[in-house]
């Protein structure tokens, strides 16, 4: 690496300052519990990209045209339209009808599906953070063991979110920076979504067919507590319900026309406030700010690496690597990202992939590997996506989801997938190439 910081020196900026921030940064975020100092993902993320700009890597106004605001616009609108979505009750929709599938494993693989549906059209973390008080509420209900049910929820929402380019933030990315088609890219990844849901429903049923045991009923498992005349907080619901549909309906009218999916998002985002007609303090008091805080500031520090030219000397190696006919580099460069994806994250490792993606030999093709390994990844164990850990804290006073009782089922549930899913990318593209 020193011979190339010699041979290459001419257009590197403070290379060494660069490579000592994003080493830090990223070691600040991959550690989940950091004692010396506990500030957290999305502030260590800003004092890395602070840092970028105090150390002379690029200027302030450099460090500004580093975002892409198109990721973190698309983001906050999506964010703004489920958040209403979910307080207007669709969730709870969702699952009360979910609920009235009486056998145990019925009930699994609808969940999964209303999981995975939902993580397609909205974000995954959303989704889980929504449903898992619902399920564990089911299964108090009917009296079942809510690991296996918990298990799958998380892992279907990851797999669906991989669906779409708005199903997940690594994805958002990837569409940002790619310029890929939204329908097309639905088209691309359905088979490889669609096999990696019956992978992971087959192995949840080999795993805990014997924990999906339905208790006997008593009297009150029948009881009807809810009312039958519409109260006016349930007509405001339907009346929300209604106008959050349309915003989301809005924006993926724009997704699917080719316009741009950032502002898409935000004209979705737009019709729920206005339409409503209420103060939306509250509405934009539940929007994540710190992920976006998250993103930007990962963008600037990703940025750095690009103005110090440290970005061409990381990926020269790994593009070295990824050599030989189209089905090896495709499998090395899978690889690559499943180790990438675990140990920096999905996010800040997709952001870091995405500079060598374009000088690959088919990039549209690597587009796709990258979103969907980096999103079924998420998979692997309990530390690979926030997802998990969101369903996993979410659910700790009622299930104990430790990390091997949780990666027993996430590493083969990750390996069959992403090794499926690649033989059916390779073929889709093959079949296109011909």
């Amino acid at each position: 690496m020193e011979e190339l910081l010699i041979s290459g020196g001419e257009g590197l900026r403070h290379p060494w300052a660069a490579g000592l921030i994003f080493v830090f940064t990223f070691i600040m975020i991959s550690v989940r519990r950091m004692r010396l100092l506990p500030i957290g993902r999305p502030s260590a993320a800003m004092l890395g990209a602070v840092l970028m700009v105090l150390c002379g890597v690029m200027p302030p106004q450099e460090a500004y045209a580093m975002v892409n605001w198109d990721t973190i616009c698309l983001l906050l609108g999506m964010m703004i339209i489920a958040e209403h979505l979910r307080s207007a009750g669709l969730f709870q929709h969702f699952t009360r009808t979910v609920s009235r599938v009486d056998s145990p494993f019925g009930l699994l693989m609808a969940l999964s599906v209303l999981s995975a549906i939902s993580s397609a059209i909205l974000v995954n973390d959303t989704v889980c953070v929504v449903m898992t008080p619902l399920v564990l509420e089911i299964c108090r209900h009917k009296r079942l063991n809510p690991f296996p049910y918990l298990i799958v929820l998380v892992t279907s929402a990851n797999i669906g979110s991989a669906l779409t380019l708005t199903g997940n933030p690594q994805n958002m990315i990837v569409g940002s920076l790619s310029g890929l088609n939204y329908l097309k890219f639905i088209a691309i990844m359905a088979v490889p979504v669609i096999a990696a849901m019956v992978i992971n429903s087959l192995l949840a049923w080999l795993y805990y067919r014997n924990h999906l045991q339905l208790a006997a009923p008593t009297n009150s498992d029948h009881k009807d507590n809810g009312s039958t005349s519409e109260s006016s907080e349930d007509m405001e619901k339907t009346r929300s319900l209604r106008i959050g549909l349309t915003g989301l309906g809005l924006a993926c009218l724009g997704f699917a026309t080719g316009f741009s999916m950032a502002f898409s998002a935000l004209a979705g985002a737009v019709i729920v406030i206005t339409v409503h007609r209420k103060d939306p303090a509250d509405l934009l008091a539940r929007v994540e700010w710190s992920l976006l805080l998250f993103f930007a500031s990962l963008f600037v520090v990703i940025g750095g690496l690009q103005t110090s030219g440290l970005a061409r000397v990381l990926t020269e190696s790994p593009l070295q690597m990824v050599a030989g006919n189209i089905a090896s580099q495709v499998w090395i460069f899978s690889g690559v990202t499943l180790v990438g994806s675990n140990i920096l994250s999905n996010v800040p490792y997709v952001l870091l992939a995405s500079q060598s993606v374009p000088s690959l030999g088919n990039p549209e093709l690597f587009w796709s590997i990258l979103a969907y390994v980096s999103t079924i990844a998420g998979n692997m164990t309990l530390f690979s996506s926030v997802a998990n850990l969101i369903v996993a804290e979410s659910a700790k006073d009622s299930c104990n989801i430790s990390f091997w009782g949780y990666a027993r089922f996430g590493i083969p549930t990750t390996l069959l997938s992403i090794a499926v899913g690649i033989l059916v990318l390779l073929q889709i593209f093959a079949t296109a190439g011909n």
